[in-house]
């Protein structure tokens, strides 16, 4: 064995009739600095063009599988399974990570070696990639009482906290990334926040009634954990004003589309970190 060599990471993709937008995802992957890689595809059984995509690229993906699953949760927990790298990543069709991301983790955990679950910023994209803004995580964590605070596309996971923690509960259908990361959290997992950009994350996957459900999700996950009443349902109120003003900021982002140049929206949404 070559102690001198790099670990080997694990990075998991989650795809179902993804063809448009699966080969971005998975040139991300294949041309990371970083090369001790071991790639994996999840396919649901597409029946589009997603699997000529794969097998275009199948002499640089490790492993993959296509055939029916109970959802996108289950996807990704028979890719947990199938990993063999002691850190694991998951960046599912048609997100994308930046191109030293998994170099900058690797780096982070040789300082860190007891850290469970690293993570860091996500660029938050339109469907046609242009830029909304800027998402930086909430370091404060505490913050999980109130829904989603950190960006699941840029964790990376130590395979023994799945193993320690258990995988993703597949009772939840759209949250259960939010319950995943709330039990590490009260299980006193540790985070480490990287200060880089990590992954890109595509708007367009749910719709308002899709977030009422994922609302409810939360609030569902909260009450498993052991959340008072009290403070669940002022978790809910939060979330569905939040739900809110984000229906208005996107509102405002497709008026202002259509009377200033695509380069001001990029310097506006550059400006926007949070």
């Amino acid at each position: 064995m070559d102690t001198n060599k790099p670990p080997l990471i694990s990075i998991i993709t989650v795809t179902y009739n993804a063809q448009s937008v699966l080969e971005q995802t998975i040139q991300s992957v294949i041309n990371q600095t970083y090369k001790n890689i071991e790639y994996i595809i999840v396919d649901g059984g597409s029946t589009d063009g997603t699997l000529e995509i794969i097998i275009k690229y199948k002499s640089q993906i490790s492993s993959w599988i296509s055939e029916k699953d109970k959802g996108i949760y289950d996807a990704m927990n028979k890719g947990i399974r199938m990993a063999k790298g002691s850190l694991i990543g998951m960046i599912n069709a048609g997100d994308f990570y930046m191109p030293k991301t998994v170099e900058l983790v690797w780096e982070a955990s040789l300082k860190n070696p007891l850290v469970g679950i690293f993570h860091g910023k996500i660029n938050l994209l339109e469907e046609n990639g242009d830029l909304i803004k800027i998402k930086t995580p909430n370091t404060d964590l505490s913050c999980l009482s109130q829904g989603m605070c950190v960006y699941h596309p840029t964790f990376f996971v130590s395979k023994a906290i799945y193993e320690l923690n258990g995988l993703y509960d597949t009772e939840f259908k759209i949250a259960a990334d939010f319950d995943f990361t709330l039990r590490n959290y009260l299980s006193k997992t540790s985070f480490y926040y990287i200060d880089e950009l990590l992954a890109n994350f595509k708007i367009g996957g749910l719709s308002h009634v899709q977030n009422i459900k994922a609302i409810d999700e939360v609030v569902k996950s909260l009450i498993k954990n052991g959340y008072s009443q009290s403070d669940v349902q002022k978790t809910n109120s939060f979330l569905l004003k939040k739900d809110k003003r984000n229906q208005r900021m996107f509102l405002w982002h497709s008026i202002f589309k259509k009377i200033l140049p695509r380069f001001v929206l990029q310097k506006m949404a550059q400006s926007i970190k949070k």
